[in-house]
């Protein structure tokens, strides 16, 4: 871990003069004390800020190594003595799920890491990147995190699709090869291209790489991940056979000038 990781984390750089601004106004007005320190009235340099994402990356580098040492190394760089510092240690349960269980052979976690007395199998639990193995107490990765996201994107579908809350398509067809998929509030250009045919019926399907779904997948393996609200045998393009292998994120002003403000 850096030496300066808690002023990465919580302090802001400093501002400078454009945020001091111009104190001798107020200094040189009636409402002022009798007293006053150097810096009254102009401010402070220095702002703090909550930039979480150099912890959380520095977390995800620690996997397959004991809880215990990365706690014990981040408690190294980091002074719970200090207000400021400590409260650092408040957001490392939004990262790692350290209350799990194992039952029937399965590590149970909390479902989204706030304190939640649930406890959930990994694929159900969309919330947690990381957590500590209950046995062997080891800095794991979810793995299941995809398949736990995908479901719970589906259900939020099915609810808006039931509430009449869906002003978009599951896909927008451009034409044969091209198609407008929405993932994440962001919408994407995806090219698609068919799944190649095999010489040889004693030979396996080939494999290729779905950007989209982002792994490799099969012709048989495409077919049975449908999307919410399409029959299984159209999978996530709206016909069978076919894979994306490309994409492309769109600006606003493309996808406004062809889906209005339905986008």
């Amino acid at each position: 871990m850096r030496d300066d990781m808690d002023k990465v984390i919580v302090e802001r750089p400093r501002g400078g003069r454009r945020v001091q601004g111009d104190g001798r106004v107020w200094r040189n007005s009636p409402e002022r004390g009798s007293h006053l320190g150097m810096k009254r009235g102009l401010g402070s340099p220095k702002w703090l800020s909550e930039n979480l994402q150099p912890l959380k990356r520095w977390l995800h580098k620690q996997v397959h190594r004991p809880w215990d040492k990365v706690y014990a190394e981040l408690c190294s760089g980091i002074d719970r003595r200090s207000t400021v510092q400590a409260h650092i240690f408040q957001h490392i349960g939004d990262f790692v799920a350290r209350d799990t269980v194992l039952c029937d052979g399965e590590v149970r976690v909390p479902p989204y890491r706030w304190g939640d007395a649930r406890r959930v199998p990994l694929h159900e639990a969309p919330g947690v990147e990381l957590f500590v193995h209950p046995v062997t107490g080891i800095l794991l990765p979810n793995r299941r995190l995809r398949q736990a996201r995908a479901a719970r994107a589906s259900k939020r579908f099915n609810w808006a699709e039931q509430r009449g809350d869906t002003p978009y398509a599951v896909y927008h067809v451009i034409d044969e090869t091209t198609q407008w998929h929405r993932v994440d509030g962001c919408w994407f250009e995806v090219v698609l291209a068919k799944f190649p045919e095999r010489a040889d019926t004693a030979q396996p399907e080939p494999k290729c790489y779905d950007v989209l779904r982002r792994c490799v997948v099969t012709r048989g393996g495409a077919a049975q991940r449908p999307a919410p609200g399409l029959p299984t045998h159209f999978g996530m393009y709206g016909r069978y056979g076919v894979y994306a292998a490309a994409k492309r994120q769109l600006s606003r002003r493309e996808v406004r000038a062809r889906l209005g403000d339905a986008a």
